[in-house]
């Protein structure tokens, strides 16, 4: 398995219903119509989606790795998320 390979052969359809999938929205929505209007009008940003993208599938091949307890907790703080 290649997953640069791989985000390099995902077509757009594909990268807008993740998008979507992760905004809670319909693909057929129109917050996803203009999504794609968008990425399809603005080279701009496809060029910055697939350098997301393609990082996003170099931190998925990296191994997980355990994080210090204090490190996590910080990271909670500073997201505004609970530290339970």
């Amino acid at each position: 398995m290649d997953p640069i390979k791989d985000a390099k052969d995902m077509h757009c359809h594909n990268i807008l219903d993740r998008l979507c999938d992760d905004l809670a929205e319909d693909i057929d929505s129109e917050l996803c119509q203009e999504l794609k209007y968008h990425l399809e009008t603005c080279e701009s940003c496809r060029s910055q989606l697939g350098s997301v993208r393609k990082t996003v599938q170099l931190f998925r091949c990296l191994q997980e790795k355990e994080v210090p307890s204090i490190v996590h907790s910080r990271l909670l703080t500073l997201l505004n998320l609970p530290t339970s």
